[in-house]
């Protein structure tokens, strides 16, 4: 899962603490390297009615992974995640070339103790085989000049815009290109991320090409999820960026890799609130019937002082087509043709973190054709938290950047379970005391295609930082779900939270 989680002291948006923390640290000529440490006490009438789950619980409120609103329950746990990132450049290689390495360790206190498993480890007497592999990598930079090459070759982040994450502000990520709402997780491949630097202006053209095998069941068979990405991004002005994308997925997996499944016919996706589509819904499934995909994404996005660096004013938008087909063994294809929208306006007006903001998004609906979907299909049907929908400022409506193990939500994927999401943002931040304390308040609704509401949330968020990178902070939530998600009470959530980024 990504970490998405910075002291607010770095950024006033939600941020990707990996790519801020790494501008901060000051590395020495061979070695750079920084950690960050996440500790959420939580206290919530979410309640989980599967034994099965242990340590991370994702995906739809009410929905396969069993997380349901419980009136009665009062959930009280503590969260802790510890992530290190290194890179070694040797000297003598004159800085073409390195090696990136990110680990992770998350448990919630007293769950599990002298085993082996990942986000788990915090019982009595720990001992826990818990070590987990975010990244690792070799890295090249063949060239200097005007233009420059970055190539990345191993496991890394693999985002869905043009911006290289290396060296990227969290709004050239967040607020750029599909905004992580397609692809917001770690991948193995290869990808080379290019740029066109103007002296005395900057970059005038940033673009990205890759290749990356999602899944390898066999490796003498043609079993894979193969992902090719295409991006470009121009800067016509200092505050102005126009974006285009190109994305293809060949999956011949099959429909049978992973612990779930994967595909946007799997319960993978079904847990996590993307579509489910089931080519065998009018006739007879075979017991060892394939289903595979094919799918394209053509994508443009628009930004003008998308992180408020160059003004008080900052403009997004993006429209992505998402199209392609659903195969079956012995059934009729699935055709894929839906589309998405969104747009989000910012305004500083005061010092420190003090910010308005609104976001609109839609995304289409299935219809009631069983030979045809009418939505989009996100990295949510490929990976555990394969897509991550960051910029919105609700906690418990849309999935939450800031979890740790536990990110239920009742939107956590765009497409909204195939069915589509029309949805409204809205917040508001204050600085008493600029940098140090920040208030801020937060509102969300959404619905589906038939303009069923899907939930509406109202949030409260205090901060202070009372050190650099070091943020304190508490957050209280609630959410009523609508009659697209099946009703019933409202869930709440309260959060204590500490964000250190340990930086030299």
């Amino acid at each position: 899962m990504l970490v998405l989680t910075l002291p607010a002291a770095v950024l006033a948006a939600d941020p990707l603490p990996e790519v801020r923390a790494a501008e901060i640290a000051a590395p020495n000529p061979s070695w750079s390297g920084f950690a960050l440490v996440q500790t959420r006490t939580a206290l919530t009438n979410l309640a989980s009615t599967n034994p099965l789950l242990d340590g991370q619980v994702i995906g739809r409120l009410g929905g396969t992974n069993g997380v349901i609103v419980d009136p009665a329950a009062r959930s009280a746990y503590t969260e802790q995640r510890v992530g290190a990132f290194a890179t070694y450049r040797p000297e003598m290689l004159d800085g073409k070339a390195a090696l990136t390495g990110a680990f992770e360790v998350d448990f919630a206190w007293g769950d599990r103790s002298y085993g082996v498993a990942g986000n788990t480890g915090a019982a009595i007497g720990g001992d826990m085989v818990n070590l987990q592999t975010r990244r690792l990598a070799a890295e090249f930079w063949p060239t200097t000049g005007p233009v420059q090459w970055h190539l990345v070759a191993g496991l890394q982040l693999l985002t869905d815009g043009a911006v290289d994450p290396s060296g990227a502000r969290p709004d050239g990520l967040f607020r750029s290109g599909g905004k992580l709402m397609f692809w917001g997780t770690e991948a193995a491949g290869i990808a080379a991320y290019g740029r066109w630097t103007d002296q005395g202006w900057g970059d005038r053209l940033v673009w990205r090409l890759g290749s990356f095998t999602l899944y390898e069941q066999g490796l003498a068979t043609a079993d894979d999820v193969w992902l090719t990405v295409a991006d470009a991004q121009l800067r016509p002005s200092w505050t102005t960026s126009l974006g285009l994308h190109a994305w293809y997925l060949q999956d011949r997996a099959g429909g049978t890799a992973g612990l779930l499944g994967s595909g946007p016919a799997s319960a993978l996706s079904e847990m996590q609130g993307g579509p489910t589509l089931d080519p065998y819904a009018t006739v007879a499934r075979p017991a060892d019937a394939a289903i595979d995909a094919d799918l394209v994404w053509l994508g443009a996005d628009v930004g003008h002082n998308a992180d408020l660096t160059q003004g008080p004013v900052g403009l997004t938008a993006a429209a992505f087509a998402n199209a392609g087909r659903v195969y079956a063994t012995v059934a009729p294809d699935i055709a894929v043709a839906g589309a998405l929208a969104d747009a989000e306006l910012r305004v500083r007006y005061a010092p420190g973190r003090s910010v308005l903001r609104a976001e609109g998004l839609f995304t289409t609906g299935d219809d009631l054709d069983p030979r045809r979907y009418r939505g989009v299909v996100t990295g949510n049907s490929y990976g555990i938290a394969g897509a991550l929908y960051a910029s919105h400022g609700t906690y418990l409506l849309f999935s939450d950047p800031g979890s740790i193990n536990r990110m239920v939500a009742v939107v956590p994927d765009v497409s909204g379970a195939g069915r589509g999401v029309t949805a409204v943002t809205a917040g508001a931040a204050f600085d008493p005391l600029p940098n140090r304390l920040t208030t801020a308040v937060g509102f969300g609704t959404a619905a589906d295609s038939s303009f069923a509401t899907w939930g509406t949330e109202g949030n409260l968020r205090v901060t202070a930082t009372p050190l650099p990178l070091l943020d304190l902070s508490w957050v209280a939530a609630a959410c009523a779900p609508g009659p697209a998600a099946g009703g019933g009470p409202a869930a709440w959530a309260t959060y204590l939270t500490v964000d250190w980024v340990v930086a030299p």
